[in-house]
């Protein structure tokens, strides 16, 4: 493929990217203020961000077989198109008055958790196909554009709809729309699909292989901590700060900022020296962070001070996170080549969609119910250092492993360019 082809893939790769988890997080910003619309707990509000990774969970392998057949291309263009139509079911779930507005708001949280999925997982497939070599530094922009999606989503959620729902959903929905020509005019180089060289492969070889459950168990304790934060900082901001929607939005500007640079930086980094190092160094981090948060919340008094100070704890947080989670990706694309060989490249990044999923979905579940019932953000936010200390067990104890099979198959790419 010629490298111009290569940056237009990469841009309409990057466009899907930055649109699908804008979307995601587009309504985080906005949970207070359902949550007083529909008379929700805080565990209902914190499940409407579970349930974008629902149909990730459950439909993560199967994108993967639906991407190595089509192609990342027409995977990409249709999920596109049902991420504009499920944003506009986020405006009619607070008009409509024949059905219960929280059931309508959870069916367009499913179907942009299913299009999510898609994106997900046939993005990094076709990324994984184009830049075999260097697939670190790919990912690790790829998730910054992820981020930096991330990162815009609260915040034009939030000022679009301190201005009015119709302006923020219709928005949502013009911006995602905005994307399709060019996926559709990159459909050939991200991939035309065929049948998997390896043949049908059941979710539970990927369970049965060392390295790719040791890295899926991982990935999980990753996004439980992400997503239980993603969903509770708005409500303890919400409580502690009095902010509203469009404050809120800018707030978390600062974390996503953090984890959009630290996604750029690490990616490129694991190419040239390896990816244990990093991931054991994020562990640490992490593990330290949320007890640091949990400690400040539980030990100053002061409501306000203690909201800044976690604001900044959680920056290092997130950039933190980014060196335990990026090199994941390279992890898996080279484990799945290295025992079942080229071709199934969807699937592989599907089974990791399904881990990814998993942690997302528990996370928002956890913090909810957990302040439901101790009504302390101290212990709430501190609980999270518990999954970050087992992913970095999990690291130290299989350096050798995770480090020798990645080693092993980047020295066979090399030879063969």
């Amino acid at each position: 493929m010629r490298d111009s082809d290569k940056k237009w893939a990469f841009w309409a790769l990057s466009a899907a990217f930055l649109v699908d988890f804008l979307g995601y997080a587009f309504i985080v910003p906005i949970l207070p203020s359902w949550r007083e619309q529909f008379a929700l707990s805080n565990t209902e509000a914190t499940a409407l961000v579970s349930l974008w990774a629902v149909p990730l969970f459950f439909l993560g392998p199967k994108t993967g077989r639906l991407t190595d057949k089509l192609g990342a291309g027409k995977t990409i263009l249709f999920s596109l198109i049902c991420l504009s139509i499920a944003a506009l079911l986020y405006l009619a779930a607070m008009e409509v008055e024949f059905i219960d507005g929280f059931i309508v708001l959870s069916i367009a949280r499913l179907i942009h958790g299913a299009s999510g999925a898609a994106i997900l997982t046939a993005g990094f497939a076709a990324a994984s196909d184009i830049w075999p070599t260097n697939f670190g530094e790919i990912s690790g922009k790829l998730i910054a554009m992820a981020t930096i999606g991330g990162l815009l989503g609260p915040v034009i959620g939030g000022v679009t709809y301190t201005l009015g729902p119709e302006y923020a959903f219709i928005g949502l929905s013009v911006i995602t729309a905005a994307i399709i020509p060019l996926v559709y005019v990159t459909t050939k180089e991200l991939g035309s699909g065929g049948e998997p060289a390896q043949g049908s492969v059941p979710l539970r070889v990927f369970i049965q292989n060392p390295v790719l459950f040791r890295i899926g168990l991982l990935v999980m304790m990753t996004t439980l901590a992400t997503g239980a934060l993603e969903a509770g900082v708005p409500l303890f901001l919400k409580d502690n700060l009095g902010l509203n929607s469009a404050w809120i939005g800018a707030v978390l500007l600062v974390m996503v900022v953090a984890q959009g640079a630290g996604g750029w930086i690490w990616g490129r980094l694991v190419d040239k020296n390896g990816p244990v190092k990093y991931m054991t160094f994020g562990w640490y981090l992490v593990t330290a962070a949320m007890l640091a948060a949990g400690y400040v919340a539980h030990t100053i008094s002061d409501a306000v001070m203690a909201a800044y100070a976690i604001i900044v704890i959680l920056g290092i947080f997130q950039f933190a996170i980014s060196a335990a989670q990026v090199p994941m990706l390279p992890m898996v694309d080279t484990a799945t080549s290295q025992v079942y060989g080229k071709g199934g490249a969807g699937l592989a990044f599907g089974a990791f969609g399904t881990a990814w999923a998993a942690g997302t979905i528990v996370g928002p579940m956890v913090i909810g119910p957990v302040f439901d019932y101790t009504n302390s953000w101290g212990i709430t936010l501190g609980i999270l250092a518990i999954p970050m200390f087992i992913g970095l067990q999990i690291t130290l104890r299989n350096k050798e492993l995770l480090a020798e099979c990645y080693n092993a198959e980047m020295s066979k790419r090399f030879e063969l360019e």
